[in-house]
């Protein structure tokens, strides 16, 4: 499994709730809170489909990641859902 989708699983099956924001741009950016405290964020690009999503920043109490790390369409299409559904 490639690091970005193990990073999406991890941040679906412990995350805790989600916040979606669209960027001036368009682009979509979803927010997973971890059991720690931690943020997992994910970014799509506008008009892009479920196989552009990307993990991106690890947002933790006193540190943090930068991830620049593709997600599989099997895991994209599961936050394309996600984030809509957390925009309405």
């Amino acid at each position: 499994m490639i690091l970005g989708d193990s990073l999406t699983q991890e941040a679906l099956s412990a995350g805790s709730k989600t916040n979606t924001t669209i960027s001036p741009d368009g682009a979509i950016r979803l927010a997973v809170t971890l059991p720690d405290g931690a943020v997992q964020h994910f970014e799509c690009p506008p008009d892009a489909t479920c196989a552009n999503w990307r993990a991106t920043e690890l947002e933790a109490p006193g540190s943090g990641f930068n991830f620049n790390e593709p997600v599989t369409e099997q895991w994209g299409h599961a936050l394309t859902l996600i984030a809509l559904n957390s925009l309405t």
